[in-house]
């Protein structure tokens, strides 16, 4: 549901050319592209997608591809599938391994046009749905996961982890087929998450949910919706800065570092008693001889000339009367004072 007829096997033709964006990215990265065929899956609300001895198949299948890797030298892994309904099958393998609901580890459908299409979205809610309550009853062991719900690309790519672990090659697992062989293959080895890596959850709800069950921290977050592996093949660049930056670089004494190998980080002596610093223009100069240690004459305050007045400025003094005659000196004006009563005044 909401997948274009044709377009796994229109992906599959052009990486095979060397077109589409998952070559540009692996040719850009220097990485070989490998294109698998797993088996056809029935569908899963009807019956087992798989039969045991196709289980088995497409697990050694995948083991064998992992080791065919590593003898070639390859060191690192890209896990990537295109298949129709691999979305709606991660879904239903994540939630009988992680006991999620598959309306919440199932992302939305977009179409080519851009739009969301939400009748896609609950066809395959009602198809994991279903699935999911025809094997209630059903065992929940690894192989039986994979036979009933899981099919044959997610059992491929669970093959292809073990293979890996076992080799000690680390693999980049983009998208939620990925995810759900990583959740598989950590009931069957447990030691397999310890060699995923996750460069990015896209969004996506179920690998969200499938990276905390597994510990895996998302090395970054471009979300660039090209596909599963377009975000683990864009990493790359990034991971080979990383891994030259840490064997370049020097390690610290308290790593457990050589000494010879630090030789230049070690702190140089000085060259005798004197002082620690070499730069006397700093040092505080010492006087002449026992004069003034001030060499500013022009700001000391002068000292008085004599015992003579402090100011200045006589014209505010008060002056002194001239002597003791009246403080009037309007003589014109008489004033009559009677000596005796009958006795004129003159």
């Amino acid at each position: 549901a909401g997948t274009v007829p044709g377009e796994s096997a229109r992906r599959a033709r052009q990486a095979r050319a060397g077109r589409g964006a998952l070559a540009r990215l692996a040719a850009e990265s220097g990485a070989g592209l490998q294109v698998v065929e797993a088996p056809a899956s029935a569908p899963m609300e009807d019956g087992p997608a798989l039969t045991a001895d196709e289980v088995e198949s497409a697990l050694r299948y995948g083991w064998r591809l992992a080791e065919q890797a590593a003898d070639a030298g390859v060191q690192l892994l890209v896990l990537a599938a295109c298949g129709a309904g691999t979305e709606a099958a991660a879904a239903a393998v994540l939630a009988a391994t992680a006991g999620a609901e598959p309306p919440a580890v199932l992302g939305r459908v977009i179409t080519e046009a851009g739009e969301i299409d939400d009748a896609a979205w609950m066809k395959r809610c009602a198809a994991v749905r279903d699935a999911l309550h025809r094997t209630r009853r059903s065992p929940r062991d690894a192989k039986d996961v994979l036979a009933e719900l899981g099919g044959g690309d997610i059992a491929v790519a669970t093959g292809v982890l073990l293979g890996a672990t076992a080799r000690r090659v680390p693999v980049l697992i983009d998208g939620p087929v990925g995810v759900a062989a990583g959740m598989v293959s950590r009931d069957l080895a447990g030691q397999a998450r310890h060699w995923c890596l996750l460069p990015d959850h896209g969004g996506q709800p179920g690998v969200r949910l499938a990276a905390d069950v597994l510990g895996l921290t998302p090395l970054l977050d471009l979300r660039l919706d090209l596909g599963e592996g377009a975000t683990a093949l864009a990493t790359l660049p990034l991971l080979r800065s990383v891994l030259a930056l840490a064997a370049t670089l020097p390690v610290h004494p308290s790593l457990g570092g050589e000494p010879e190998d630090d030789e230049e980080f070690a702190e140089p002596e000085p060259a005798g008693p004197g002082p620690a610093t070499t730069e006397p223009e700093f040092a505080e100069p010492e006087p002449a001889g026992p004069g003034p240690t001030t060499t500013e004459p022009e700001f000391a305050e002068p000292e008085p000339a004599g015992p003579g007045p402090t100011t200045t400025e006589p014209e505010f003094a008060e002056p002194e009367p001239a002597g003791p005659g009246p403080t009037t000196v309007e003589p014109d004006e008489r004033v009559a004072v009677p000596d005796s009563p009958g006795r004129r005044a003159d």
